[in-house]
């Protein structure tokens, strides 16, 4: 008999941990049972969706997937340790099982893009989601025009996926990517220094023709809607992503709903990803 329990999650197994910086680690997962994994596979269409990652008795977090939809056979979640249980999973190995739900959220409406230019505005952490839609552009590369990702940390070490999207820039030079890597608190030969807004001018986009992706803190987004807004982006091609206290996954806890009785939104079931409008109208997601 077929178990319907939205809350049930599904044995994985997890095939390779990388440590990306001293306080995350991206883990290669896979179901354990094949039909987990292609459900996971027909359900997860748009990248930068999230997943519940379960501990039997420990606890459950939410995290985002950090891989495209492309790349199938195995999900990769890039997981800082905050807390109890991401400490827990900071010590599991190759081999060791974690309990899935999802994928859940929107994720980005990447297929409504196709012929306009991409800008992704990245802040610490920020760039694990946004390693998913810009992965998926690049396997898509021709469904699009120039791209430039603006990836920012407090330091260099703390740059998620540096040497990645060194190797990307490398690669795929004179085909319309840009990479720009930058850092806030120290000064560090061939890397720019200061916030990712301020590179903005540097990137290789037409801002009447762009879409601008951007996830971090959320204290940063108003500064930088009004920024790219000013530089004549389209406000109706602007989106951020917000992990405002999440906690079922599925809109039915109300934890993370935003709005009143009249008008109501849930961050994990309507979101993670939003609209600029949709944020004008919800300011408590930025709270």
């Amino acid at each position: 008999m077929p178990n319907n329990n939205p809350l049930q999650p599904k044995k994985a197994v997890i095939k390779k941990v990388f440590k990306v910086t001293p306080t995350e680690k991206m883990f290669v997962i896979s179901f354990v049972d094949p039909k987990d994994q292609e459900e996971f596979e027909r359900n997860y269409t748009r990248p930068a969706r999230f997943v519940q990652v379960n501990l039997p008795g420990i606890g459950e977090v939410p995290i985002s997937l950090c891989s495209p939809p492309t790349q199938k056979g195995f999900f990769a979640l890039t997981i800082r340790r905050v807390g109890r249980v991401t400490t827990v999973i900071h010590n599991l190995n190759e081999g060791d099982y974690v309990w899935i739900r999802g994928p859940y959220g929107n994720g980005f409406p990447i297929d409504e893009w196709k012929g306009r230019d991409l800008l992704f505005l990245s802040a610490g952490l920020g760039m694990a989601p946004l390693r998913s839609v810009f992965l998926y552009a690049l396997d898509n590369r021709w469904d699009y025009g120039n791209i430039t990702l603006i990836n920012s940390a407090r330091t260099k070490r703390d740059l998620l996926y540096y040497e990645e999207l060194e190797a990307i820039a490398r690669t795929y030079k004179g085909d319309g990517v840009k990479v720009i890597q930058t850092v806030t608190r120290e000064e560090v030969e061939g890397v720019c220094k200061g916030r990712c807004h301020l590179y903005i001018p540097q990137a290789n986009v037409d801002p009447k023709n762009s879409v601008v992706i951007m996830c971090g803190p959320p204290r940063m987004y108003q500064s930088i809607f009004d920024e790219v807004i000013a530089r004549g982006f389209d406000p109706d091609y602007i989106y951020a992503t917000f992990e405002r206290r999440m906690r079922c996954g599925i809109g039915k806890c109300g934890h993370c709903n935003v709005g009143s009785s009249d008008s109501m939104l849930y961050v994990c079931k309507d979101g993670p990803v939003f609209s600029y409008r949709q944020v004008q109208r919800y300011p408590e997601l930025m709270e």
